[in-house]
């Protein structure tokens, strides 16, 4: 089996994600090659894995998720590699050979490979049944995807445009045009503790985090729509999002709720992905109240 294992690295990137890295290194088995790439300037994470050998990490200044995996797929050496995110549990030895062995049985022929999800909502992520071991799917769920690097390069990797979200989604319908189809793999099972891989110390920067996923949702998925199917059709199918959003920004605004900034950041991530803007917003800029409006 170590001779699967050295065929495959791991890529996590994260961000002030030091306490959930160690946890999830225990597991992974030290034939694998694990490539850190933090974006917050962890300088701890040498510390906890310099007797690490498989580990090699790699600080960077924050240009995105897409961008940060495009950064270490330059660096594998190994034909396959696994994207993961901190907050993932369940991957674990045999994860690692059954996404192998099925990558196999599909002769290398598809673009991405994604587990089952224990703990997933039905009406926000689609799945394929369980009946099947592995089935085509439209794409998977970017926390866990499972790559050959030769197939990932020749599809370009992923947009560098995009910031967070949507990323997963360009790729495999850029792959699926050249003839790549997306799997999920359902004997291999995990749970993803959504927006856990980020430690946050108080309610203000967990508002500000919320906020931050807000915007940047929306700004790519107009983005997704704008680059594959056009403007004229992009802003049929957003007007009445459009609508909704400043109609609630209205009234919450009136009655001074705390849900008011939600649809702000909806509106202003949206605003600048139809002015074509870059998705600019940062962490230490996104508001999380009307008087974070004025400064």
């Amino acid at each position: 089996m170590s001779k699967i294992l050295d065929k495959i690295s791991i890529v996590l990137v994260c961000y002030n994600s030091s306490f959930k890295l160690k946890k999830f290194i225990k597991k992974i088995p030290k034939e694998t090659k694990i490539f850190i790439i933090d974006n917050s300037k962890d300088y701890v994470l040498k510390k906890l894995f310099k007797n690490k050998k498989n580990v090699k990490i790699y600080f960077k200044k924050n240009d995105g998720y897409g961008s940060s995996i495009n950064f270490a797929a330059k660096r594998i050496k190994t034909p396959y590699f696994l994207v993961v995110q901190p907050d993932v549990t369940g991957i674990v030895k045999n994860s690692l050979i059954k996404f192998y062995k099925y990558a196999k049985k599909l002769n290398d022929k598809f673009s991405v490979i994604g587990p089952h999800f224990l703990n997933a909502s039905k009406s926000g992520h689609f799945q394929t049944s369980l009946k099947y071991k592995i089935k085509k799917i439209h794409n998977v769920h970017g926390s866990t995807m499972f790559f050959n690097k030769r197939i990932f390069d020749k599809n370009k990797g992923f947009d560098k445009k995009i910031f967070l979200y949507w990323e997963e989604t360009d790729f495999s319908k850029r792959a699926s045009i050249n003839g790549f189809n997306a799997y999920q793999l359902n004997i291999v099972k995990v749970k993803h503790e959504k927006g856990k891989a980020v430690k946050v110390s108080n309610l203000k920067d967990v508002l500000k985090l919320e906020n931050l996923y807000t915007w940047h949702f929306i700004w790519s998925k107009f983005y997704y729509f704008n680059k594959h199917y056009g403007k004229f059709l992009s802003m049929v199918y957003f007007t009445p999002i459009i609508i909704r959003i400043l109609f609630r920004m209205s009234v919450y605004k009136i009655i001074k709720s705390n849900k008011f900034m939600k649809y702000y950041c909806r509106w202003d991530g949206l605003k600048n992905s139809i002015l074509n803007k870059k998705s600019s917003m940062r962490l230490n800029r996104i508001p999380i109240n009307l008087y974070d409006l004025t400064k």
